[in-house]
């Protein structure tokens, strides 16, 4: 087993290395309820995140315009007319015409 003074080194090292702010924390919140007779409750997963900005939200939220081939248009625009014109069919008919395709 290491002795006290390396893991205490391995300890301090390791937190100068961490850019984990989350975890810095809980460290902190560790050592000083040993120091306490206080409970410690683990923290809220809100109050652990960064609250986003006003324009991180409407990045996050912004929509995108979709531009599609003048293919993929004239078919949706064909699909459109069949459905006008009636020209469709229903679940049941699609099944039927399934089933005499699987036979």
């Amino acid at each position: 087993m290491e002795n006290f003074e390396d893991l205490k080194n391995k300890l301090v090292q390791a937190i100068n290395e961490s850019s984990d702010k989350n975890l810095i924390s809980k460290l902190w919140k560790l050592v000083n309820m040993e120091n306490s007779n206080s409970v410690f409750e683990p923290q809220s997963i809100y109050e652990s995140e960064k609250p986003m900005t006003e324009e991180e939200v409407e990045d996050y939220f912004r929509e995108e315009e979709i531009i599609l081939p003048p293919a993929v248009l004239k078919m949706i625009e064909r699909g459109m007319d069949d459905v006008k014109n009636g020209r469709v069919y229903t679940e049941d008919e699609m099944d039927k015409m399934d089933e005499e395709w699987l036979n």
